[in-house]
């Protein structure tokens, strides 16, 4: 029985692809409303509970001014925060990988394998449906460090990606089970 020859040859890093040169789809541009809604809704919310207090406890009152400048101050760091996000999200899916990217201070690029991905879902809030658009959410073999999610898609876009996905997972597995024989 011949013995193959182990190699260990390196690799010419600049040869490699390069994720970064990829143009990723950004969100569609009603998913800003979604998470708009979003914000207003949260911030109505501690602004009941704020209000409750004020309204209720005489200490509280004398911090009016205060707390309606830090309620105020909050928001809007909230919906810069939030819009800088939003313009920094992007995904891509590629022939045996999937791309995600975002992140403001600390960019994140999440770059999922199609044969590492156990199923996919596709996700649909209310407001999400009110604008037609749809969330990918991806699980791979790595666990929950491994999940990957992609909010604002067009609905009917998000399930020819899915559908796509599926298909390509299909494909691995039938060449994987003729592998093995």
């Amino acid at each position: 029985m011949p013995t193959e020859h182990f190699t260990n040859e390196a690799i010419d890093i600049e040869s490699l692809p390069k994720f970064e040169e990829i143009t990723l789809k950004k969100p569609h541009p009603d998913y800003w409303k979604i998470i708009c809604i979003n914000l207003v809704i949260s911030f109505f919310l501690i602004g009941i509970i704020a209000g409750l207090f004020l309204f209720f406890d005489e200490e509280v009152k004398s911090y009016f001014i205060l707390i309606l400048s830090v309620y105020i101050s909050l928001f809007i760091i909230f919906f810069l925060i939030f819009w800088a996000s939003f313009k920094k999200r992007g995904y891509a899916v590629r022939t045996k990988d999937v791309i995600y990217k975002d992140g403001i201070i600390a960019e994140s690029t999440t770059i999922v394998p199609l044969n590492r991905i156990q199923h996919i879902e596709l996700n649909e809030s209310i407001f999400s449906r009110i604008f037609k658009l749809g969330s990918l959410q991806i699980f791979t073999a790595d666990g929950v460090s491994g999940h990957l999610k992609i909010h604002g898609i067009p609905i009917e876009e998000a399930k020819n990606i899915r559908d796509l996905i599926l298909n390509k997972l299909d494909l691995i597995e039938i060449i994987e089970t003729e592998n093995e024989f």
